[in-house]
């Protein structure tokens, strides 16, 4: 089978460093707008904007018992994002394209995950299907306020989601006297306002096989290398491999109004932030033990992509994969 690999590395809010990914990554070639010509260009990595990932039903859903927090439940979690740049690292020199005038790349998402320690400083999660897909979109049209235009382009590679790990640390409760809840937007214009946020981060792995599904495939006019001919099986060799950072508050995009279609539902507010709390607890029915909503979590993701070859015949190409704790300070701004 074929395995693509994406591993997101989620990170303590407030520190210095930027993503980095720490994986063995070989050129690969992609044309930029599958027309052939000038548009072909050398890639070891592709560097995504700040996107939007939900988990719905994180803090609870409608009509699951309150006591279900504390055992291993079964969540779906939705990403989306736009590509920023198409990266080229060689001799210590990086050489970065954007995307054909008026046109851009996205990824979409669709995670089903299993949870355990939601509601606590503290929650750990096992990947257990899903789908990840990346579009070309003449057009250029996503928008991450709104959330649309994501998905609507000509898909060019979609993987099935086979496994991988996570965790993530919720700051808020674990030291709420030093990360208290916040505006969940912290970027440029507030678009969610009356909506707060807990802070927090983590980490996680996410494997994906393009193979493992008969709808699989990548579009040969855009990936112009093979780059899903490695039996993972066998030699432990990722296609793919994709880290980054996820975290609340929003600080270098927009929180999305829906998330590969979905609107986000937040935790009850008050005073403060009258419009919901990312994070908070879920409301219950005091009769029945009951949620009586579904209390979601909404994160701000950045993701940076990187690729292995197929080697040539004869040959056995090993990527070692990391994953480090990365900060971020500021904001991440689009390139024209």
């Amino acid at each position: 089978m074929k395995r693509l690999l994406i591993s997101a590395a989620l990170v303590a809010l407030g520190a210095s460093t930027q993503a980095s990914a720490a994986f063995v990554a070989s050129p690969i070639t992609i044309d930029r707008d599958g027309a052939g010509g000038t548009s072909a260009i050398k890639v070891t990595s592709l560097n995504w904007l700040a996107g939007n990932t939900l988990t719905v039903g994180a803090l609870g859903q409608a009509g699951e018992d309150v006591s279900s927090l504390g055992t291993s439940r079964t969540l779906d979690t939705y990403y989306q994002a736009a590509l920023n740049t198409f990266v080229f690292n060689s001799s210590g020199g990086s050489t970065q394209y954007l995307n054909t005038p008026g046109s851009e790349w996205t990824l979409v998402a669709k995670i089903k995950e299993s949870a355990t320690g939601i509601g606590t400083a503290t929650a750990a999660f096992v990947p257990l299907s899903g789908t990840v897909s990346i579009f070309y979109h003449a057009a250029k049209d996503a928008n991450d306020i709104s959330g649309l235009g994501y998905d609507n382009g000509l898909e060019i590679l979609r993987g099935s989601i086979v496994g991988g790990s996570g965790n993530y640390t919720d700051f808020t409760r674990l030291a709420p006297g030093s990360f208290p809840v916040t505006g969940l937007d912290a970027f440029g214009g507030n678009d969610r306002p009356g909506v707060g946020t807990h802070q927090g981060s983590g980490q996680s792995t996410i494997k994906v096989d393009i193979g493992a599904d008969s709808g699989d495939f990548i579009d040969t006019n855009f990936f112009l290398s093979d780059i899903t001919s490695m039996d993972f099986a066998l030699t432990f060799t990722e296609d793919v491999n994709d880290t980054g950072q996820l975290v609340a508050p929003f600080a270098q995009g927009n929180p999305s109004a829906l998330v590969a279609g979905v609107a986000p539902s937040y935790s009850p507010g008050n005073a403060t932030f009258s419009n919901g709390i990312n994070g908070a607890d879920c409301a219950v029915d005091a009769v029945t033990g009951k949620f009586t909503q579904n209390c979601d979590f909404h994160f701000q993701t950045t993701n940076v992509t990187s690729f292995t070859a197929v080697p040539e015949p004869g040959a056995l190409a090993l990527a070692g994969l990391g994953l480090s704790m990365l900060g971020f300070v500021g904001r991440r701004r689009k390139q024209a």
